[in-house]
């Protein structure tokens, strides 16, 4: 996630609100959906993302994301 934060310049809970938990997003990046991205499923659990997907996932859909 800090990664994340560091690629995009935006903290954890605006990444989680805007990209992450939307369900027009999550339906794509969840694992357990065939996507690249571990959503914890309990409290301490870290997310994990497959770096190279996800950087393409934020290229393609950088107006979607960004134009609010």
């Amino acid at each position: 996630m800090g990664d994340l934060e560091n690629r995009i310049g935006k903290k954890q809970v605006w990444i989680k609100d805007n990209i992450l938990y939307p369900q027009k997003f999550k339906r794509q990046l969840d694992v357990s959906q065939g996507g690249f991205v571990y959503y914890p499923k309990a409290k301490g659990e870290k997310w994990s993302f497959l770096a190279s997907k996800m950087s393409r996932f934020l290229e393609d859909n950088f107006y979607l994301i960004f134009s609010k």
